[in-house]
């Protein structure tokens, strides 16, 4: 089979969606049964620097350029893994898309009011028109079949991956994570978030707990990931409430200093109020990790029973108290580091491609 992927521009941004297309590209193109795969690359449009411009011009590219590729080229699959895909279908190749999350509709207020009409309708035309949808969980599976009214049958799960190096890098030497502590100003033992600080995220109710735990607890709090979404409105918080010093953002870091941090944490911390899948949870279990998390339907299915959680997202007292809880019991926090590293194995990029490859075989009838 020939296949193609396209993820717009999150490769070249860097985000998770990138990175997983990229994965996802490196490890189909060891099986036999793929005897083409291939990134398409779009140089003119990476060099656009308006991004509203850009976007518009992506579009047309879509429906213009993209179709002509596809048809030269015999595609049996395009993968569309940044979920906008083309209004005209000029070839005979089966459209493949991956829906992350349905952030749009379950809680619109967190992102961006002029980016919502745009991310609503390329969804909807996504899940109507594709051929194949690949949900990243089955709490999204469910989402979409009953959002959209779609037979389950057009739906296929297939999980997120954690890079090798999370699951076969052995632990970071002491004086290694002493030294990335030096470099972002961690002075003591620390709680870590990873993602986005957006809202999303529900990073000041992390901070409203981290206030109460640090009473009982000498502490640091360290939240690694770009600012997003009203970042404005936390660093405000932040800077109302005396907490710089004790709450340290670190903005990007590389994969090797990300691996440190994990391994030099006291409890990974993810309050959640929506993820559809949530990768730093499979990082945290990798790296051996204890988790307390938000009970939400994804993070539910992915950490399974390798974190304590908290019922009510917005609730810092509970979150609070959990965060106490596992602190305070050496039992508890083995027995959630033992199951986080054994539940990590089901989501190597080798299990993940062999799932991919599954549905595009049954998409094109080889498995009929």
């Amino acid at each position: 089979m020939r296949i193609i992927l396209e993820d717009g521009f999150a490769i070249q941004k860097g985000t998770g969606i990138g990175q997983h297309t990229l994965n996802l590209f490196c490890h189909l193109k060891a099986f036999p049964e793929i005897k083409d795969i291939r990134l398409v690359e779009k140089p003119f449009l990476n060099e656009v620097p308006s991004a509203a411009l850009r976007r518009i011009l992506y579009i047309a590219w879509l429906n213009s350029r993209l179709q002509l590729i596809l048809r030269r080229e015999r595609a049996d699959i395009i993968h569309f893994t940044n979920y906008l895909i083309p209004v005209l279908r000029l070839s005979d190749a089966k459209y493949v898309v991956t829906i992350h999350d349905l952030t749009a509709w379950k809680f619109p207020e967190t992102l961006p009011p002029i980016y919502l009409p745009y991310i609503k309708w390329a969804i909807f035309h996504a899940v109507k028109t594709a051929d194949l949808i690949v949900s990243v969980s089955d709490a999204v599976k469910q989402e979409i079949a009953e959002l959209f009214g779609l037979n389950i049958e057009r739906i296929r799960t297939c999980y997120n991956g954690v890079a090798k190096s999370f699951l076969e890098s052995p632990k970071t030497a002491p004086d290694k994570i002493g030294t990335i502590k030096d470099k972002f100003g961690i002075k003591k033992d620390f709680l870590l978030f990873v993602g986005t600080i957006e809202e999303r995220k529900n990073v000041v109710t992390l901070v409203k707990a981290f206030g109460r735990v640090r009473n009982y607890k000498d502490l640091q709090l360290v939240l690694v990931g770009r600012p997003g979404y009203r970042f404005s409105m936390f660093n405000k918080y932040l800077n109302e409430h005396g907490l710089n010093g004790e709450v340290i953002v670190t903005g990007y870091v590389s994969e090797e200093e990300k691996i440190a941090l994990y391994d030099g944490a006291a409890a990974f911390v993810y309050p959640s109020l929506y993820e559809g899948f949530g990768i730093p949870l499979v990082e945290a279990m990798a790296r051996g990790v204890p988790i307390v998390a938000s009970r939400i339907p994804s993070t539910e299915e992915i950490a399974n029973k390798a974190a304590l959680y908290y019922d009510d997202p917005f609730d810092y007292k509970a979150l609070a108290d959990r965060i106490l809880e596992l602190l305070d019991s050496d039992t508890l926090q083995r027995d959630l580091v033992e199951r986080g590293v054994k539940r990590a194995q089901e989501f190597s990029w080798e299990k993940v491609s062999k799932e991919h490859l599954r549905a595009y075989r049954e998409l094109l009838g080889v498995d009929k």
